[in-house]
């Protein structure tokens, strides 16, 4: 970053580093959607997603300091939006999602990387019994949703960055009953059929010809690598664990009929991720070289 561009380049190669890894998925997914004749109410969602959470992240990057938010706030209100899930009677008796107007919003996708951050905020404090039963609760609200892909992505998740703070005489609860819990969540898969532009939508790619599948693959590939990439000293655990987060989700597509994010359609895995890539460039060191020259 520091060598060969000029500063004001570098701010904005930093500023848009989120819509770089997030747009080739989105943009392959319209495409292949278009392609294959979806209704465009369907793809536009997600262009006119990639638009806004686009300038969202822009906006955030953008600014030195943004208003601290209060953790227990966040994770108490994210909790009471997966709970929410249950008012209605669901589909097939699958309860992920909450409708706003023509949008159904899969609440899971955008909040448990949210979770995941706020969580590992507050298990410095060292209360380790309130951490370990939000995490729980979290957990059990996602097995029976159910959702097996993400109540085992985000165990494991939190699992790596619990096992390192909760103390010795509780870990084995923490690490046994989350690894009970995913273990399970796949005996028990919903019965809905598969969408082909959702869960379908790399067998779409193929159908197109081996180039773009093996683009589509690359550009889900890409996705969990920046948690990889620019993590800090500092916040190296959190970092990790959302790439544990997003590979799992994104690893179970093989296994069963599960939303592959971004590339599918789906305006909640665009936001939720969103939310997570945006935190860690703005988290990272890239922002500390930029503004110290």
């Amino acid at each position: 970053m520091k060598r060969g561009f000029p500063k004001n380049m570098r701010h904005n190669l930093y500023r848009i580093l989120p819509m770089l890894f997030m747009t080739p998925s989105i943009v392959l997914g319209v495409f292949t959607m278009y392609y294959h004749n979806v209704s465009s109410s369907i793809w536009l969602q997600n262009l006119a997603g990639l638009i806004m959470v686009s300038i969202f992240s822009y906006f955030i990057l953008s600014h030195h300091k943004l208003p601290k938010t209060n953790s227990s706030i966040v994770i108490l209100l994210s909790i009471l939006l997966l709970t929410l899930t249950f008012i209605h009677s669901g589909t097939g008796n699958v309860h992920r999602y909450l409708s706003i107007g023509i949008i159904s919003l899969n609440i899971g996708s955008i909040v448990l990387p949210i979770l995941l951050i706020e969580l590992e905020k507050i298990v410095r404090l060292k209360n380790w019994w309130l951490i370990v039963l939000l995490t729980l609760g979290v957990i059990t609200i996602l097995f029976f949703q159910p959702d097996a892909s993400k109540v085992t992505a985000f165990s494991i998740a939190a699992l790596f960055f619990l096992s390192k703070h909760v103390m010795k005489k509780i870990q084995y609860v923490v690490l046994s009953l989350p690894v009970l819990m995913s273990i399970l969540s796949w005996f028990f898969l919903d019965e809905l059929p598969p969408v082909d532009y959702v869960e379908g939508i790399l067998s779409m790619t193929w159908e197109m010809g081996i180039v773009l599948f093996i683009l589509a693959v690359l550009s889900l590939i890409v996705l969990p690598l920046p948690f990889f990439l620019f993590k800090t000293r500092i916040n190296q655990s959190i970092s990790i664990s959302l790439g544990i987060y997003f590979s799992i989700v994104l690893l179970s597509t093989i296994f069963g009929n599960f939303p592959v994010p971004l590339l599918g359609y789906g305006i909640s895995p665009i936001i939720g991720y969103t939310i997570a890539i945006t935190w860690l460039i703005k988290n990272s060191e890239l922002k500390k070289t930029i503004h110290e020259e």
